[in-house]
């Protein structure tokens, strides 16, 4: 498996070659806009949502120290316990945020969680605190499921959810299911291909 770094600007390197992320292929080809968003929303908005996943990881590897958690970022890891909980699920350090890389299809992906099994279904999750669910989501879900088969051949994803934390300590949960998903999103990156010239 390649050494995979991700840098402050979300710019992937595996073994060193600069290598297209999935959000940043979903953006080259316009699936992913945020120009009609006021900057300082949107800078607020990546805050919360980075340092939601930071303490949500310190949480399932039991390190978080609620001393000193910022109370707006309560609600959010108490709806993530809530859906740990709910669905009798825990995770070790190895399985957060796993950066992967393609070999074969040529970008990388950061997964939340290594899928789990839930329902005797193996399940992909990815947390979002986002207040509206993007369409766009179902490629990146999509994206992560041929990481995580090609990088690991036993897996076989059966389900893809986006775990939606609410500032109001619950959760929602958006099944994306559409078998297209991953045509949709192999396509979009056969078409940043083709805007970069590879």
């Amino acid at each position: 498996m390649p050494n995979i770094i991700c840098d402050q600007e979300h710019h992937y390197f595996a073994d060193g070659k600069r290598t297209p992320g999935v959000n940043e292929i979903l953006a080259e080809v316009g699936l992913i806009d945020f120009s009609g968003i006021n900057a300082r929303i949107l800078d607020l908005a990546c805050d919360l949502g980075t340092a939601a996943h930071q303490a949500t990881a310190l949480d399932d590897i039991n390190d978080l120290d609620f001393d000193t958690l910022s109370p707006g970022l309560l609600p959010y890891v108490q709806a993530w316990q809530k859906f740990k909980a709910d669905y009798k699920i825990s995770f070790r350090r190895e399985q957060i945020e796993q950066k992967l890389y393609s070999k074969k299809w040529g970008f990388c992906g950061t997964l939340d969680r290594l899928p789990v099994i839930i329902g005797g279904k193996l399940t992909l999750i990815d947390l979002k605190t986002s207040t509206a669910m993007q369409k766009y989501f179902r490629l990146t879900t999509a994206a992560y499921a041929l990481l995580a088969e090609e990088n690991f051949p036993k897996m076989k994803i059966r389900q893809r959810w986006g775990v939606q934390l609410l500032p109001t300590g619950r959760y929602k949960i958006h099944v994306y299911d559409d078998p297209r998903d991953k045509q949709y999103f192999l396509s979009a990156l056969t078409l940043y291909q083709f805007k970069k010239g590879e």
